[in-house]
């Protein structure tokens, strides 16, 4: 068998020259994304350590916070206090459950992009941030302003088929293009086009459908490349700018946090925390 690493390559030098075509492109005075995260209580210690890395990034670009709140199982007081306490403007908002697989609940995503764009300009970005995922670096949302992508999403993992989940990006301008297909044809109707009804498929299916501009790059690491022991060399922290860590042990999210974001003095603190109830 042929290690992905190898039938990536031809894919993977491509995506570093039009990485470089874009990187060189003028900078924008408009660095603010939307980051839209869809969670629950038991994945709050998950979420604090995915939001606690996005405010530690040493970076001139701002995030603005929408936590979609599971109503069948929502953050505590407390939790939210937490939250809060990092990011006082952050918008805690209760809403049905979301975790992306079937009809009804991507509707729902779809209803919280739509909630999430309103008031902002076209040109503007939101995200979806999976709790499950922490970042290492700005770098992606430096790239996705200068690409001007209607979507921009991971595809490394996938052949470059379609924009994995975890983490992807929305022009504001496409939300709405895509939004206005639901008050033509039914959810329902619309994802017939594709076989598996899961979130990150549908993202770049009705991206794809009504010809929008898609980037698919690579910037979203995953568990398994890893070369041991959850730690990262210098190449994979200047490839990467996320860890997505789509594993049923997510402690090991935690693990990898503190063994390579974290100062000794902050460890204990930061467990402490995230195991707020």
């Amino acid at each position: 068998m042929i290690p992905i690493s190898v039938k990536q390559f031809p894919a993977f030098v491509k995506q570093m020259f039009l990485r470089y075509v874009i990187s060189r492109r003028p900078d924008s005075d408009e660095k603010v994304f939307h980051l839209c995260f869809f969670s629950c209580h038991s994945y709050f210690s998950y979420l604090y350590c995915s939001i606690h890395s996005l405010i530690n990034l040493n970076t001139d670009v701002r995030f603005k916070f929408l936590i979609f709140n599971d109503e069948e199982q929502p953050l505590s007081e407390n939790q939210v206090k937490i939250i809060k306490e990092m990011v006082p403007d952050c918008q805690v908002i209760l809403w049905p459950k979301s975790m992306g697989w079937g009809e009804e609940q991507i509707a729902c995503i779809w209803r919280a992009y739509e909630k999430a764009v309103q008031g902002l300009g076209d040109n503007n970005y939101i995200a979806r941030v999976d709790s499950d995922v922490f970042f290492l670096n700005d770098s992606v949302f430096q790239l996705v302003i200068k690409s001007n992508a209607d979507l921009v999403g991971d595809g490394h993992y996938v052949d470059f088929k379609y924009c994995q989940g975890g983490c992807y990006f929305f022009k504001v301008s496409a939300v709405k293009k895509i939004a206005e297909q639901f008050t033509i044809e039914s959810m329902k109707s619309i994802l017939q086009g594709i076989d598996i009804k899961v979130e990150d498929l549908a993202a770049y299916y009705f991206a794809k459908r009504i010809g929008l501009k898609i980037w698919l790059t690579w910037f979203m690491m995953f568990p398994d490349e890893f070369k041991k022991d959850f730690v990262l060399t210098a190449w994979q922290r200047k490839k990467f700018s996320c860890i997505h860590f789509v594993m049923k042990n997510k402690a090991a999210m935690l693990t990898a946090y503190e063994k390579n974001m974290l100062t000794d003095d902050a460890i204990e603190q930061f467990k402490r925390i995230s195991e707020t109830s």
